[in-house]
């Protein structure tokens, strides 16, 4: 029976955890168009290799999670330069079978017994200080991949994936290296998802293939990042934290098939009347609201 505090603790740790998964996923699905439903696998990567890390080679626990994350990363750029050939919904589906397909490989490794599920200690002494910090390690996660997001939304690399998203042969005629480009952002978006799977494994206690490897998480990253808006990082942070306080309502009110017929709906909602998400929208309110406000102000000043 969860305290009132694990409870919040454990609830803001997946809103964390969703809005940087959605953020980075946003890099590559987003900026550049190529909408993986695999991303899970770099979360698994990160959560598994943390925890061989520290079986098998006895490594601090806050040491194994940078090394998931690259690790991650790692497993990107060997599957991502035949994957990102493909386009569109063969691309997505190509993504969703790796992701199987890691699972498969990391549940068997030898040494791990995966299947069985792995339990871990508590990295401080006190279990209750030992999720505060892990919690605060994933606040840091969300933040370094708002600040990596915000550097790509804003730079040359940007520029190029938004350009490969608006039609990328276009893209290749004005000499921008496309795959580069794309593998580019596909490894990124993969080691920060690694870095969060990393802590992520340590805060549950307990790892088995099941949350680690979990398909709805890719689904609820897709659906958070086009809830909120994939045309800059702030949309999947929105779109996280509104996803995740409904969800949480709807299972303590109504259970757990309630919140599973919301993501229908909500992905039905926002393909008729938000296909650029929320944010968009938000911006174009504010923009309509304003100019009203200054003519406003404008023809009382000539009045006066």
């Amino acid at each position: 029976m969860l305290t009132q505090d694990q409870y919040y603790l454990s609830f803001f740790m997946l809103m964390v955890m969703y809005a940087s998964l959605s953020i980075g996923w946003n890099i590559l699905g987003g900026y550049a168009g190529y909408e993986s439903f695999g991303h899970v696998a770099f979360l698994g990567v990160g959560g598994y290799t943390s925890v061989w890390l520290f079986v098998e080679l006895g490594l601090e626990p806050f040491l194994t999670a940078p090394i998931g994350a690259l690790v991650a990363g790692f497993v990107a750029l060997i599957v991502g330069y035949p994957a990102l050939r493909l386009k569109g919904p063969y691309f997505a589906l190509v993504t969703l079978i790796i992701a199987l397909a890691v699972q498969v490989f990391v549940t068997n490794l030898p040494g791990l017994d995966a299947s069985q599920g792995i339990f871990l200690p508590a990295p401080l002494e006190s279990p209750a200080r030992s999720q505060a910090l892990l919690y605060l390690l994933m606040v840091g996660v969300l933040a370094v991949t708002i600040l990596v997001a915000r550097y790509v939304e804003r730079s040359r690399y940007g520029v190029g994936l938004y350009a490969i998203r608006e039609d990328e042969e276009v893209a290749s005629t004005q000499g921008i290296n496309t795959t580069n480009l794309k593998l580019g952002a596909f490894v990124v978006s993969a080691a920060l998802a690694g870095l969060a799977g990393g802590i992520y494994a340590w805060f549950l206690g307990f790892v088995t293939p099941s949350p680690m490897f979990d398909i709805q998480i890719s689904i609820l990253v897709v659906l958070i990042a086009l809830l909120g808006g994939t045309q800059s990082w702030i949309g999947p942070f929105i779109g996280a934290v509104l996803l995740r306080v409904v969800d949480e309502i709807l299972v303590l009110q109504f259970g757990g098939q309630a919140a599973q017929i919301m993501y229908g709906l909500v992905l039905i909602v926002v393909i008729l009347y938000l296909p650029y998400g929320i944010l968009p929208k938000l911006q174009q309110m504010a923009q309509n609201h304003v100019p009203r406000r200054v003519r406003t102000l404008g023809t009382d000043g000539e009045s006066g």
